[in-house]
């Protein structure tokens, strides 16, 4: 279930799985242009059917999300210049 972004591909949708905790966005698991929407919508299935009754009590569950190329792009270059504030010790946004 490993995902990569192909370069090439620099149009269409960005197809991700986040993870939650309860109703609070944590983390993008995974992010993809090169599988199917149906496939990584099965993975989320598969992935929210493995979780243990434990997180489940807590409130995790991994959700489908739908970008674009261009939405992935944006934050990527986001990332990158607060990465460069900050090694520059500007930390304001």
């Amino acid at each position: 279930m490993i995902y990569g972004i192909g370069l090439k591909n620099f149009v269409g949708d960005v197809y991700e799985i986040h993870r939650y905790q309860s109703d609070q966005f944590q983390y993008v698991v995974a992010r993809t242009n090169k599988h199917s929407e149906t496939k990584v919508r099965d993975d989320v299935e598969r992935m929210n059917s493995m979780l243990s009754e434990e997180f489940k009590s807590q409130g995790i569950k991994y959700i489908f999300s739908v970008g674009t190329m261009a939405d992935f792009m944006k934050s990527v270059s986001k990332r990158q210049k607060e990465r460069s504030r900050s090694e520059k010790g500007i930390f304001y946004r």
